[in-house]
Protein backbone atom coordinates (compact mmCIF):
# COMPACT_ATOMS: atom_id res chain seq x y z
CA UNK A 1 0.00 0.00 0.00
CA UNK A 2 1.46 3.34 -1.09
CA UNK A 3 0.69 6.92 -0.11
CA UNK A 4 -0.27 7.79 -3.71
CA UNK A 5 -2.91 5.08 -3.61
CA UNK A 6 -4.35 6.43 -0.37
CA UNK A 7 -4.28 10.02 -1.68
CA UNK A 8 -6.16 8.96 -4.79
CA UNK A 9 -8.72 6.99 -2.79
CA UNK A 10 -9.37 9.82 -0.29
CA UNK A 11 -9.76 12.35 -3.09
CA UNK A 12 -12.27 10.18 -4.98
CA UNK A 13 -14.39 9.71 -1.85
CA UNK A 14 -14.27 13.40 -0.94
CA UNK A 15 -15.26 14.59 -4.41
CA UNK A 16 -17.48 11.63 -5.38
CA UNK A 17 -15.76 11.64 -8.74
CA UNK A 18 -12.67 10.22 -10.44
CA UNK A 19 -12.33 13.24 -12.74
CA UNK A 20 -12.64 15.82 -9.94
CA UNK A 21 -10.17 13.86 -7.81
CA UNK A 22 -7.73 13.80 -10.71
CA UNK A 23 -7.98 17.58 -11.09
CA UNK A 24 -7.50 18.21 -7.37
CA UNK A 25 -4.36 16.08 -6.89
CA UNK A 26 -2.90 16.73 -10.34
CA UNK A 27 -2.99 13.18 -11.68
CA UNK A 28 -4.62 11.81 -14.81
CA UNK A 29 -7.91 9.98 -14.47
CA UNK A 30 -6.41 6.68 -15.71
CA UNK A 31 -3.72 7.00 -13.02
CA UNK A 32 -6.39 7.55 -10.36
CA UNK A 33 -8.28 4.50 -11.60
CA UNK A 34 -5.10 2.41 -11.58
CA UNK A 35 -4.33 3.46 -7.99
CA UNK A 36 -7.84 2.52 -6.85
CA UNK A 37 -7.76 -0.83 -8.66
CA UNK A 38 -4.38 -1.78 -7.20
CA UNK A 39 -5.59 -0.75 -3.73
CA UNK A 40 -8.73 -2.90 -4.05
CA UNK A 41 -6.64 -5.84 -5.25
CA UNK A 42 -4.24 -5.46 -2.34
CA UNK A 43 -7.02 -5.24 0.24
CA UNK A 44 -9.10 -7.91 -1.44
CA UNK A 45 -12.36 -5.99 -1.28
CA UNK A 46 -14.36 -3.49 -3.32
CA UNK A 47 -13.86 0.03 -1.96
CA UNK A 48 -16.04 2.13 -4.26
CA UNK A 49 -19.48 1.87 -5.82
CA UNK A 50 -19.42 3.43 -9.26
CA UNK A 51 -22.76 4.78 -10.52
CA UNK A 52 -23.58 6.84 -13.61
CA UNK A 53 -23.78 10.04 -11.52
CA UNK A 54 -21.26 9.69 -8.69
CA UNK A 55 -18.90 7.41 -6.78
CA UNK A 56 -19.59 6.24 -3.23
CA UNK A 57 -17.59 4.19 -0.71
CA UNK A 58 -18.63 0.70 0.29
CA UNK A 59 -18.70 -0.15 4.00
CA UNK A 60 -15.10 -1.36 3.69
CA UNK A 61 -14.32 1.86 1.80
CA UNK A 62 -15.80 3.96 4.63
CA UNK A 63 -13.63 2.21 7.20
CA UNK A 64 -10.52 2.63 5.06
CA UNK A 65 -11.31 6.28 4.34
CA UNK A 66 -11.02 7.35 7.97
CA UNK A 67 -7.81 5.40 8.49
CA UNK A 68 -6.36 6.70 5.23
CA UNK A 69 -7.03 10.32 6.22
CA UNK A 70 -5.33 9.72 9.56
CA UNK A 71 -2.31 8.11 7.86
CA UNK A 72 -1.98 11.06 5.46
CA UNK A 73 -2.36 13.53 8.32
CA UNK A 74 0.39 11.81 10.31
CA UNK A 75 2.63 11.86 7.25
CA UNK A 76 2.03 15.59 6.79
CA UNK A 77 2.70 16.22 10.46
CA UNK A 78 6.00 14.34 10.30
CA UNK A 79 7.09 16.29 7.23
CA UNK A 80 6.01 19.59 8.79
CA UNK A 81 7.87 18.95 12.02
CA UNK A 82 11.23 18.53 10.31
CA UNK A 83 11.04 20.72 7.23
CA UNK A 84 8.64 23.67 7.67
CA UNK A 85 7.91 26.54 9.95
CA UNK A 86 4.21 27.22 10.51
CA UNK A 87 4.02 30.17 8.12
CA UNK A 88 5.14 27.92 5.28
CA UNK A 89 2.28 25.49 5.82
CA UNK A 90 0.25 24.99 2.68
CA UNK A 91 -2.90 23.08 1.94
CA UNK A 92 -6.68 23.32 1.80
CA UNK A 93 -9.46 23.35 4.39
CA UNK A 94 -13.10 22.67 3.59
CA UNK A 95 -15.81 23.99 5.92
CA UNK A 96 -19.57 23.43 5.86
CA UNK A 97 -21.11 26.22 7.94
CA UNK A 98 -24.57 27.39 8.85
CA UNK A 99 -25.73 30.75 7.53
CA UNK A 100 -24.55 33.19 10.19
CA UNK A 101 -20.97 31.91 10.55
CA UNK A 102 -20.67 31.42 6.78
CA UNK A 103 -21.83 34.94 5.95
CA UNK A 104 -20.73 37.01 8.94
CA UNK A 105 -17.95 35.28 10.92
CA UNK A 106 -15.79 33.29 8.53
CA UNK A 107 -14.93 36.15 6.13
CA UNK A 108 -13.37 38.08 9.03
CA UNK A 109 -11.67 35.04 10.58
CA UNK A 110 -10.20 33.72 7.34
CA UNK A 111 -8.93 37.14 6.26
CA UNK A 112 -7.01 37.47 9.52
CA UNK A 113 -5.84 33.84 9.44
CA UNK A 114 -4.40 34.13 5.94
CA UNK A 115 -2.24 37.07 6.97
CA UNK A 116 -0.31 34.53 9.04
CA UNK A 117 -0.80 31.49 6.82
CA UNK A 118 -1.14 32.82 3.26
CA UNK A 119 -0.68 29.44 1.56
CA UNK A 120 -3.74 27.80 3.11
CA UNK A 121 -6.83 27.92 0.88
CA UNK A 122 -10.40 27.61 2.16
CA UNK A 123 -13.48 26.09 0.56
CA UNK A 124 -16.59 27.42 2.33
CA UNK A 125 -20.00 25.81 1.81
CA UNK A 126 -23.28 26.86 3.42
CA UNK A 127 -26.18 24.79 4.74
CA UNK A 128 -28.67 24.70 7.61
CA UNK A 129 -27.37 23.59 11.00
CA UNK A 130 -28.87 20.10 10.74
CA UNK A 131 -27.52 19.70 7.23
CA UNK A 132 -24.08 20.73 8.48
CA UNK A 133 -24.04 17.86 10.97
CA UNK A 134 -25.31 15.41 8.35
CA UNK A 135 -22.78 16.63 5.81
CA UNK A 136 -19.92 16.39 8.27
CA UNK A 137 -20.78 12.78 9.01
CA UNK A 138 -20.18 12.19 5.31
CA UNK A 139 -16.83 12.55 3.63
CA UNK A 140 -16.38 15.89 1.85
CA UNK A 141 -15.76 18.40 4.65
CA UNK A 142 -13.00 18.85 7.19
CA UNK A 143 -15.01 21.00 9.61
CA UNK A 144 -18.52 22.18 10.32
CA UNK A 145 -19.61 25.34 12.13
CA UNK A 146 -23.04 25.56 13.76
CA UNK A 147 -24.90 27.71 16.28
CA UNK A 148 -26.70 24.90 18.08
CA UNK A 149 -25.59 22.05 20.32
CA UNK A 150 -24.51 18.86 18.56
CA UNK A 151 -25.58 15.46 19.83
CA UNK A 152 -23.41 12.91 18.08
CA UNK A 153 -21.06 10.34 19.53
CA UNK A 154 -19.02 10.67 16.36
CA UNK A 155 -18.16 14.36 16.62
CA UNK A 156 -15.94 16.68 18.64
CA UNK A 157 -17.04 20.26 19.26
CA UNK A 158 -15.01 23.39 20.01
CA UNK A 159 -17.12 26.36 21.19
CA UNK A 160 -15.37 29.51 20.01
CA UNK A 161 -17.78 32.46 19.88
CA UNK A 162 -20.58 33.80 22.10
CA UNK A 163 -23.51 35.38 20.28
CA UNK A 164 -27.07 36.31 21.13
CA UNK A 165 -30.31 37.00 19.38
CA UNK A 166 -31.50 40.60 19.15
CA UNK A 167 -34.81 42.10 18.12
CA UNK A 168 -34.67 44.10 14.89
CA UNK A 169 -37.27 46.52 13.54
CA UNK A 170 -37.50 48.80 10.50
CA UNK A 171 -35.76 52.12 10.98
CA UNK A 172 -39.06 53.98 10.48
CA UNK A 173 -41.04 51.95 13.05
CA UNK A 174 -41.84 53.98 16.22
CA UNK A 175 -41.14 51.86 19.29
CA UNK A 176 -41.90 52.74 22.90
CA UNK A 177 -38.99 50.88 24.46
CA UNK A 178 -40.35 51.07 27.98
CA UNK A 179 -43.68 49.58 27.00
CA UNK A 180 -42.00 46.97 24.82
CA UNK A 181 -39.71 45.78 27.60
CA UNK A 182 -42.58 45.70 30.12
CA UNK A 183 -44.74 43.49 27.91
CA UNK A 184 -42.64 41.96 25.16
CA UNK A 185 -45.19 39.21 24.29
CA UNK A 186 -47.89 41.79 23.59
CA UNK A 187 -45.50 43.84 21.43
CA UNK A 188 -44.46 40.81 19.39
CA UNK A 189 -48.04 39.68 18.79
CA UNK A 190 -49.04 43.10 17.43
CA UNK A 191 -46.32 43.40 14.80
CA UNK A 192 -45.90 41.75 11.39
CA UNK A 193 -43.18 39.15 11.92
CA UNK A 194 -40.53 37.88 9.49
CA UNK A 195 -39.71 34.28 10.42
CA UNK A 196 -36.63 32.19 9.70
CA UNK A 197 -37.27 28.99 7.73
CA UNK A 198 -36.96 25.51 9.17
CA UNK A 199 -33.61 23.79 9.55
CA UNK A 200 -31.53 26.67 10.91
CA UNK A 201 -29.92 27.11 14.31
CA UNK A 202 -31.34 30.63 14.49
CA UNK A 203 -34.88 29.28 14.05
CA UNK A 204 -34.36 26.78 16.87
CA UNK A 205 -32.96 29.46 19.18
CA UNK A 206 -35.73 31.89 18.19
CA UNK A 207 -38.45 29.39 19.08
CA UNK A 208 -36.79 28.75 22.45
CA UNK A 209 -36.60 32.47 23.13
CA UNK A 210 -40.27 32.94 22.24
CA UNK A 211 -41.23 29.95 24.38
CA UNK A 212 -39.51 31.55 27.38
CA UNK A 213 -41.73 34.59 26.81
CA UNK A 214 -44.83 32.39 26.72
CA UNK A 215 -45.26 32.82 22.95
CA UNK A 216 -45.91 30.15 20.36
CA UNK A 217 -45.07 30.97 16.74
CA UNK A 218 -48.73 30.24 16.02
CA UNK A 219 -49.52 33.39 18.04
CA UNK A 220 -47.40 35.62 15.79
CA UNK A 221 -48.52 37.56 12.74
CA UNK A 222 -46.01 35.90 10.40
CA UNK A 223 -45.92 37.64 7.03
CA UNK A 224 -43.00 35.79 5.40
CA UNK A 225 -40.50 32.98 5.86
CA UNK A 226 -36.91 33.37 4.66
CA UNK A 227 -34.20 30.72 4.68
CA UNK A 228 -31.18 32.95 5.26
CA UNK A 229 -30.33 35.78 7.63
CA UNK A 230 -29.34 38.22 4.90
CA UNK A 231 -32.83 38.08 3.41
CA UNK A 232 -34.44 38.67 6.80
CA UNK A 233 -32.25 41.71 7.40
CA UNK A 234 -33.13 43.06 3.97
CA UNK A 235 -36.86 42.43 4.49
CA UNK A 236 -36.88 44.20 7.84
CA UNK A 237 -34.89 47.12 6.46
CA UNK A 238 -37.56 47.47 3.75
CA UNK A 239 -40.30 47.71 6.38
CA UNK A 240 -41.81 44.23 6.02
CA UNK A 241 -41.88 43.55 9.75
CA UNK A 242 -39.79 42.72 12.80
CA UNK A 243 -37.68 39.66 13.59
CA UNK A 244 -34.94 38.14 15.74
CA UNK A 245 -31.47 37.65 14.26
CA UNK A 246 -27.95 37.02 15.45
CA UNK A 247 -26.31 40.14 16.89
CA UNK A 248 -23.18 39.61 14.80
CA UNK A 249 -25.37 39.59 11.68
CA UNK A 250 -27.34 42.70 12.66
CA UNK A 251 -24.26 44.86 13.32
CA UNK A 252 -23.55 45.94 9.73
CA UNK A 253 -27.17 46.88 9.02
CA UNK A 254 -27.37 48.78 12.31
CA UNK A 255 -24.18 50.75 11.58
CA UNK A 256 -25.54 51.92 8.23
CA UNK A 257 -28.85 52.96 9.81
CA UNK A 258 -30.98 50.47 7.88
CA UNK A 259 -32.59 48.88 10.95
CA UNK A 260 -32.99 49.42 14.68
CA UNK A 261 -31.58 46.82 17.05
CA UNK A 262 -32.86 46.12 20.56
CA UNK A 263 -30.88 44.07 23.06
CA UNK A 264 -33.38 42.36 25.29
CA UNK A 265 -31.10 42.57 28.33
CA UNK A 266 -32.34 40.05 30.90
CA UNK A 267 -34.50 38.41 28.25
CA UNK A 268 -31.62 38.04 25.80
CA UNK A 269 -30.81 34.56 24.58
CA UNK A 270 -27.11 33.79 24.41
CA UNK A 271 -25.72 30.99 22.28
CA UNK A 272 -22.35 29.68 21.17
CA UNK A 273 -21.00 28.87 17.75
CA UNK A 274 -19.15 25.57 17.59
CA UNK A 275 -16.43 24.22 15.35
CA UNK A 276 -17.28 20.55 14.75
CA UNK A 277 -15.21 17.73 13.30
CA UNK A 278 -15.13 13.95 13.28
CA UNK A 279 -13.70 12.30 16.37
CA UNK A 280 -11.73 9.51 14.75
CA UNK A 281 -9.88 11.66 12.21
CA UNK A 282 -6.30 12.72 12.99
CA UNK A 283 -5.95 16.41 12.19
CA UNK A 284 -3.33 17.36 9.63
CA UNK A 285 -0.90 20.18 10.51
CA UNK A 286 -2.97 22.59 8.41
CA UNK A 287 -6.20 21.59 10.14
CA UNK A 288 -4.64 21.64 13.59
CA UNK A 289 -3.22 25.14 13.20
CA UNK A 290 -6.66 26.40 12.13
CA UNK A 291 -8.34 24.86 15.20
CA UNK A 292 -5.74 26.46 17.49
CA UNK A 293 -6.09 29.81 15.73
CA UNK A 294 -9.88 29.75 16.03
CA UNK A 295 -9.72 28.89 19.73
CA UNK A 296 -7.61 31.99 20.35
CA UNK A 297 -9.11 34.41 17.80
CA UNK A 298 -11.88 35.89 19.93
CA UNK A 299 -10.61 37.39 23.18
CA UNK A 300 -13.96 37.93 24.86
CA UNK A 301 -13.43 35.50 27.70
CA UNK A 302 -14.54 32.39 25.89
CA UNK A 303 -12.54 29.32 26.81
CA UNK A 304 -12.76 26.81 24.00
CA UNK A 305 -12.54 23.21 25.14
CA UNK A 306 -13.06 19.92 23.39
CA UNK A 307 -16.38 18.26 24.16
CA UNK A 308 -15.86 14.63 23.26
CA UNK A 309 -18.65 12.12 22.81
CA UNK A 310 -17.49 8.54 23.20
CA UNK A 311 -18.48 5.26 21.57
CA UNK A 312 -19.02 6.48 18.02
CA UNK A 313 -21.17 4.01 16.07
Amino acid sequence: MEMKQLEAFVAVVQYNSFSKAADMIYLSQPTISAHISSLENEIGAQLLIRSTKAVYPTQTGKELFHRAKSILALRDEAISSVSRIDRELMGEISILASTVPAQFLLPEIITAFQKQYPRIVFHIHQAGSQQVVEGLLGYRYDFGIVGTSVNSRCLLTVPFYHDRLVLITPKSMPVNKGAMYRDLPAFLRRQPFVMRGDGSGTRVEMEQLLYKQGISIQNLNIVAYFHDTQSILSAVSQGMGISFVSKVAATAYEKTGQIKVYNLEQQAFTRQFHLVFKKEVVLSPVQRVFVTYLENYFTNGNIAVYSEQRDCR
